[in-house]
């Protein structure tokens, strides 16, 4: 009796471990697919490029090392210089594959089931590995877990270690507090859902100025949606900034819970988005300012075509195009695809622009929008315009206008070599300021209460009103220069009346 019982539990074993066996096989072929599938969708972004990519499978486990460059168009237009080669960003990686079904288990312990299991290391130019060696160590910079199940669906762990960086020497300091983040997609990637955080980075140099930023959170809770789009909520947060520049001329600056809720919805073929940004306070120089607010919409957009025109702008910026070709192909792509975004009643709006200042306040809304309109429209400005809504309102201090001229003043004259003062040059701005707003004040384009200057502007029915008073558009003019012509004693009010019919 205990002899059949050892023979059927040795036999148990063997079964077992042939089940095992073949089982790891298997999930190992179909882990490959899988990461086939996500090599693929990763050389369809924009962004980078896959060089190479070797594959080796095993029984229980596979390796995958793999190159990827980032794409230089996303930044040739920024370090391209003429006559010198255009600098590369490259980094390798190798993949090593556990494969299910019980990949952690003999490791670690852990009996969950998954098809796979892959941890990611990355090799370093020796120079690039050299200076991450100076802030992290004998730590890995990166470390990537990503979790597979049988059905394809995924979580992704990245974890960037903390570091403590001092130069006893130069008086630099630097303390990271680490990253965080974990991202559970759909084996389809038609599902998104991403939290990453980062408690704080914060440097010093000795007698040049410090820096800090805290609590920095992001968020993706995205799904394809049926128009082709990712649609969904996401969300950035950082509770404080603060830079600290002493010197001649000293520049210091602190921001407090600055955040950011982006959200996409749709609604059959038309897709919703809206952008909202708050700051709870921000000092300057010891100036306080805030709370600011802006909320920015996006209705009734076609989502085919913005699915249809995000895919061809991925394709050129995988192509190797000059500026001029770019703009180019850029142009013709709008003029030929982008129609539809035009003929479903789009409404962009700026529901409101708030910023509190010490003694006063800015604040500004605008929106836009067509009704009914058809491609030939834009041959007939006038059919255009009536199909055209808009509205503007803006109310800002005269001191703030002032001063953003005297910046941009500063900007573009105030070096030494022009030999003209700071001062004076402030004074020249601020004079320039004043007699410009003294004189859009007598031709009604603002108005002007105090130290306030403000407009509203509306456009309805082909009709412009600017501060209360019906401004005639340029074929309104010049149908009223052809009725003087001709003896007709129709006043100018009439214009839109006739342009209309």
């Amino acid at each position: 009796m205990k002899r059949k019982v050892l023979v059927a539990g040795t036999l148990t074993v063997v079964l077992l471990g042939v089940a095992y066996v073949g089982g790891s096989w298997k999930a190992g072929r179909s882990v490959q697919e899988t990461l086939d599938k996500q090599n693929q969708w990763l050389s369809n972004l924009p962004y980078f490029i896959v060089k190479n990519r070797e594959y080796h499978r095993g029984w229980f486990s596979s390796t995958e090392k793999t190159t990827l460059q980032i794409n230089p168009q996303l930044y040739r237009f920024f370090l391209e210089k003429e006559g010198e080669p255009l600098p590369t960003f490259e980094v390798t990686y190798t993949q090593n594959i556990q494969h299910g079904p019980l990949p952690l288990l003999f490791t670690r312990g852990n009996p969950h089931p998954y098809k796979a299991v892959v941890t990611t290391e990355f090799q370093f130019a020796p120079e690039t590995q050299k200076f991450l060696t100076r802030f992290f160590g004998d730590q890995k910079p990166i470390s990537i877990e990503n979790r597979i199940s049988f059905n394809d669906d995924g979580v992704m762990t990245i974890k960037v270690p903390s570091f403590d960086y001092e130069e006893a020497i130069s008086g630099v300091k630097a303390k990271w507090q680490g990253l965080n983040a974990t991202l559970d997609y759909g084996g389809d990637f038609n599902r998104v859902k991403l939290l990453a955080e980062a408690p704080g980075l914060s440097g010093e140099a000795k007698g040049k100025g410090n820096f800090s930023v805290n609590g920095l959170t992001f968020t993706v809770d995205h799904v394809r949606g049926k128009t082709g789009l990712m649609i969904g909520e996401s969300t950035a947060k950082m509770d404080n900034f603060a830079l600290d520049m002493p010197g001649d001329a000293p520049f210091k600056v602190a921001l407090q819970n600055a955040s950011y809720n982006g959200k996409l919805s749709e609604n059959g073929e038309l897709v919703d988005g809206s952008a909202l940004f708050r700051l709870e306070k921000l000092t300057l120089n010891d100036q306080p300012y805030g709370p600011a607010e802006l909320l920015a919409e996006a209705n009734h957009l076609h989502g085919p075509t913005l699915a249809r025109l995000g895919d061809a702008f991925n394709r050129l910026q995988k192509q190797q195009l000059t500026r001029e070709q770019l703009t180019a192909e850029l142009a013709k792509l709008a003029k030929s695809d982008a129609m539809p975004l035009l003929t479903h009643d789009p409404h962009l709006a700026i529901r409101h622009l708030d910023i509190k200042l010490p003694d006063s306040s800015i604040h500004l809304s605008g929106e836009v929008g067509l009704t009914g309109f058809k491609p030939e429209d834009l041959d007939q400005p006038a059919v255009f315009m009536r199909k055209l809504t808009a509205k503007a309102d803006f109310n800002v201090p005269r001191k703030v206008i002032s001063t953003v001229v005297t910046w941009q003043a500063r900007n573009m004259f105030g070096n030494a070599d022009n030999g003209v003062s700071q001062a004076d040059l402030d004074y020249l701005a601020g004079q320039f300021v004043e007699g410009q707003l003294d004189r859009m004040a007598d031709q009604k384009l603002i108005r002007v209460d105090g130290d306030t200057v403000s407009a509203t502007a509306s456009l309805q029915n082909g009709k412009f009103i600017l501060n209360g008073v019906d401004v005639p558009l340029p074929w309104e003019q010049v149908q009223h220069a052809v009725s003087g012509a001709t003896g007709s004693s129709e006043p100018a009010a009439k214009a839109p009346t006739k342009a209309s019919k």
